[in-house]
């Protein structure tokens, strides 16, 4: 055996890719079950092959769905590698309770939380998805979570699902309308998941790093969007303007709910 075989791997840093789910009885039929086969997609096809290919980065995943308060699908004793994740389908049920959701986030975004690793963690990536406006209040629950210095530098990205959610409260979640993103069809909603997710994860582990130029979270949020719509859609996407960018596969816009 040669010096050269004998040299293991360097170990790799954690980067975190949170999801959280809106479980409310309002997500009831094609749109959370457009989430489910999604999210299975992307968890078992697209991310172990970047998480894998990665050589600076492990992937890992914490998944909440929240409702009539919130809860971790994953376990609570932190994110797990993808490779572990089994992925059974949510069902809608309840209110929205948004505030509750960040609270909990807040909670887990720390070096004693979540965030725990002997090799170090890059900041997390967090996306929402949701189909309407919170019940809970959610405008506390969000100013907390806003103090958390790992939610500052995180990528957050919201899908806004359907004509009435509510993309104020997204926005103010993200930090920027630029990164909400509207889709109104179950076909673009899966292509949208699948590619945000691995789009998100390889920008902050990887080419965020190594960029020699300073930009703040929200604007690598919205140039990640920016790009995935770019790339669904085949056209650019005019983020300029500072309204959230719409989607949509299906040319009859809004009837595949």
């Amino acid at each position: 055996m040669s010096l050269l075989d004998q040299v293991a791997p360097a170990p790799r840093k954690i980067m975190t890719l949170f999801y959280l789910v809106d479980t409310s009885g309002s997500m009831m039929g094609d749109k959370l079950g457009s989430v489910n086969s999604a999210m299975e997609e992307a968890i078992t096809v697209d991310l172990p092959d970047i998480s894998s290919a990665n050589d600076d980065a492990e992937i890992r995943i914490a998944i909440m769905q929240f409702s009539t308060g919130c809860a971790w699908i994953t376990p609570n004793s932190g994110p797990i590698p993808i490779g572990d994740v089994i992925w059974n389908d949510l069902t809608p049920n309840g209110i929205t309770d948004l505030g509750a959701a960040c609270k909990e986030l807040d909670s887990k975004l720390s070096r004693t939380g979540f965030l725990q690793s002997q090799t170090g963690a890059y900041a997390p990536v967090i996306l929402l998805f949701s189909d309407g406006g919170p019940t809970d209040d959610w405008e506390s629950g969000l100013k907390k979570l806003k103090e958390n210095n790992w939610f500052k530098h995180a990528i957050k990205i919201a899908v806004a699902i359907g004509d009435d959610a509510d993309r104020d409260v997204l926005a103010a979640f993200t930090g920027t309308p630029e990164a909400v993103i509207g889709v109104r069809d179950k076909q673009t909603l899966k292509a949208l998941i699948r590619k945000v997710s691995v789009r998100a994860s390889e920008f902050q582990s990887h080419s965020k790093q190594s960029s020699d130029v300073v930009t703040s979270a929200e604007d690598d949020s919205a140039a990640i969007v920016k790009d995935v719509v770019q790339d669904i859609t085949g056209q650019s996407a005019d983020t300029s303007d500072g309204k959230p960018i719409d989607v949509s596969i299906d040319p009859a816009w809004g009837t595949d709910w």
